[in-house]
């Protein structure tokens, strides 16, 4: 019996060197054959990738990835590839396909994994967008029970040019296929209305009515997404197709929307309003990956950074700012507080512009501070990304400003009170 313990401990010591040993603790070798490091090429291109893969044991897969380099986010889906062997020689045409991919630099992430290790290798290019120009100015107002719909071509002379014949809940134009979409109150049915055509060439009714919330519809530049009370969410593409959708739980209704470049969140609320929690969505289909409880009704989701949301709330208190991270559903509470809020836009440098019953604000999340831009309460906004210029609308009064300027260079006065506003970029 007192052999026993020697020889059980020169087992265990047997074992865990053996574990050792077969652990792999080698990395993947990428080298990077092209593009070229600084290279440009023009948007709706091809670049061939190339390089050669290769590990002591297996390489198992290898991803392929487009990064912005101002924004360290990706601008296209990444390329996957299953490998299962010890060398791989990586060749295949990467498509610029995004025709609203801005000119800058760029690089790609060729990242390959072996089952235990993971390793990255980079390669910078340039990419030579399509000039981005303002075209015109939507502005939606209210007459009675119909929404007027007005167009300035960069004169800042308003003429109606469609009435709707519905209240307005939300709208957005959506760049890639130059189409105005029209999200009515208290209805189920969302309308498309081509510019070009002057007509409402599409509608879509759904079995519930759209939330009356402030932020129920958005777009991605490509698609337009927006939220069914008891239905869920659901996209359209340019040809007006259904392409995206996720089904909400019966028990309960959804409001508000944030889109990003790999997640969505949906705010999600029990149908009697006593529960709320706040959804990620896959960007692309829409399926369900995880949710965080909230207690706070959410005026919008805004994407700060791939991951990271800027959750805007109203309590009985007034408003405040809240910080959720979509990979890992931590939320940071009360990171800033203000007057109830209306609506939120977001500046091209990656400020929050709120306004609020009282005043309009900035957000800066890089420092944190929420500071008071204009003494004007209850505005309708709108950002001109080209021009850096805010459009704020405030009763029948529509005002133009210069970002971080106090002093208006433009106004104007619209027949009727001023419900929506919403900048037309020129498509190529």
């Amino acid at each position: 019996m007192r052999l026993s313990f020697p020889i059980t401990f020169t087992l265990l010591l047997f074992l865990l060197f053996s574990c050792k040993e077969d652990q792999d603790n080698v990395a993947p070798t990428i080298v990077i054959l092209d593009p070229v490091e600084n290279t440009e090429y023009e948007v709706l291109s091809q670049v061939v990738v190339r390089a050669n893969v290769s590990d002591n044991e297996v390489v198992e897969t290898v991803q392929v990835s487009l990064i912005s380099d101002d924004t360290k986010n990706k601008v296209l889906p990444s390329s996957d590839f299953q490998v299962g062997q010890k060398e791989y020689a990586l060749d295949f045409a990467f498509n610029l396909s995004d025709s609203l991919l801005p000119t800058g630099r760029y690089y790609f992430r060729i990242e390959a994994f072996d089952g235990e290790n993971r390793i990255s290798s980079f390669r910078y290019i340039n990419i030579r967008g399509v000039n981005t120009q303002k075209t015109g100015v939507f502005v939606t107002c209210e007459n009675g029970s119909t929404a007027d719909l007005y167009f300035d071509r960069n004169q800042f002379s308003f003429q109606q040019i469609y009435s709707f014949g519905k209240l307005f809940q939300g709208s957005v134009f959506n760049r890639f296929n130059q189409q105005f979409w029209f999200l009515p109150r208290n209805d189920n049915e969302i309308e498309m209305y081509d510019p070009n055509r002057d007509a409402v060439t599409f509608r879509k009714s759904f079995n519930s009515n759209f939330p009356n919330a402030f932020q129920t519809i958005k777009k991605d530049e490509r698609d337009v997404r927006f939220t069914v009370r008891d239905i869920g969410v659901r996209g359209f593409n340019q040809n007006q197709n259904e392409n995206y959708a996720y089904l909400t739980p019966s028990t309960k209704k959804v409001e508000s929307l944030g889109i990003g470049e790999e997640y969505d969140v949906v705010e999600e609320v029990d149908l009697n309003g006593s529960n709320r929690l706040l959804r990620v969505l896959d960007n692309n289909s829409g399926q369900s990956l995880i949710s965080r409880t909230i207690f706070d009704d959410v005026v919008d989701l805004q994407f700060i950074t791939n991951e990271d949301v800027l959750v805007l709330c109203n309590t009985p208190q007034g408003g405040k700012g809240m910080l959720f991270n979509a990979v890992t559903s931590v939320l940071q509470t009360n990171i800033f507080t203000c007057d109830s809020i209306r609506e939120v836009v977001r500046t091209n440098v990656g400020d929050f512009i709120i306004s609020t019953k009282s005043a309009i604000e900035t957000y800066r999340p890089s420092i944190s501070n929420l500071a008071t831009y204009l003494n004007i309460g209850e505005a309708v906004l709108a950002y001109d990304v080209i021009n850096n210029q805010i459009y704020v609308g405030s009763g029948t009064q529509l005002q133009v400003y210069d970002f971080r300027q106090v002093s208006p260079f433009q106004s104007t006065t619209l027949p009727n009170k001023i419900v929506g506003i919403n900048v037309k970029l020129n498509q190529f």
